[in-house]
């Protein structure tokens, strides 16, 4: 009998032992730890995921802040789920957060959010296996505009407050932003900044609103250091909002890095289509590595280029 009809029935058997890990290995990351609570405002439970890290050690941490138009998104966006499935494996423990948004919750309080997830993930640090003194904040859009904020705000804690979580800074070691705001002065204010700015604007006037909820804004000498990602077709935000923002952290000594994504529109989904794309993600994780002192590996979880 010829051995054909043998090697047939063999690929096809490792063909079907071989497909379901195949397919797992293409499905996002799941969270090992799903709608952890960080905090309660308002009565609202205010929740993020964690992706724990991959390797032994003690992690740099992560804190992934979604977008979506200051008024929606949340931690399972596409986007959040795709950055974690390259850190997490490179070493770092992820934390994607969800904030309360406009128009119910304008300016300020998705700041607020974020800043109490940053006090609380340094606070618990330890369960975690994660080093406290080590944050990056990463957003891309609202996110991105969030990353900013809260990235130059001074950040201190409230020592007098009952709560030890609150006692915390609120300060990260490094920002990445991506297709973000720096500023509401140079960009028109359409229907989604009205929602997150109006009530300021009634309070105070557009002008002094506009200066007191751009990034910008509170650049200091002691800002960490930003690496911002742009598309220079981005229909929502031009890429003079990294330039000015670079320029502005330059001029005071903090290091300020960019890449342009030539033909990139905005959020990341088409970047991969387009010839010639830089590897975003790999230079995003080596830039990481570098500001926090992380030898973790690059490559694990990152998409091939179509």
């Amino acid at each position: 009998m010829s051995s054909l009809p043998l090697r047939n029935l063999l690929l096809v058997f490792l063909s079907l032992c071989l497909a379901p890990v195949l397919t797992a290995a293409a499905e996002p990351m799941a969270p090992s730890e799903d709608g952890l609570v960080y905090g309660v405002a308002d009565g609202q439970t205010l929740t993020m995921d964690y992706y724990a890290a991959q390797g032994k050690g003690t992690h740099p941490i992560v804190v992934l802040i979604h977008g979506g138009g200051y008024h929606g998104g949340n931690s399972k966006g596409e986007s959040e789920r795709y950055v974690a499935d390259f850190l997490a494996p490179a070493g770092y423990a992820v934390f994607s957060v969800n904030y309360r948004v406009a128009p119910a919750y304008p300016y300020p309080y998705m700041v607020y959010d974020v800043q109490r997830a940053v006090r609380y993930i340094r606070h618990n640090a330890k369960k975690w296996n994660a080093d406290p003194k080590k944050i990056a904040l990463v957003g891309g859009s609202a996110g991105g505009f969030l990353s900013n904020m809260v990235g130059l705000l001074d950040g201190a804690g409230d020592q007098k407050a009952a709560d030890p979580v609150d006692r915390e800074s609120a300060k990260s070691q490094a920002v990445v932003s991506l297709y973000a705001q720096s500023s509401f002065e140079f960009v028109p204010l359409n229907a989604d900044v009205h929602r997150f700015l109006d009530p300021l604007i009634a309070k105070k006037g557009e002008k002094e609103a506009i200066r007191e909820a751009s990034p910008i804004t509170y650049v200091s000498k002691d800002d960490p250091p930003f690496l911002q990602i742009i598309g220079d077709q981005d229909e929502y935000i031009p890429v003079s909002e990294t330039v000015n923002l670079c320029a502005a952290l330059q001029k005071v000594g903090v290091g300020c890095e960019t890449i342009v994504i030539k033909g990139g529109k905005h959020g990341t989904g088409g970047w991969n289509k387009i010839p010639g794309v830089p590897d975003w993600e790999r230079q995003m994780t080596a830039w990481l590595n570098q500001k926090l002192q992380h030898n973790g590996p690059i490559g694990e979880g990152i998409k091939a280029r179509e």
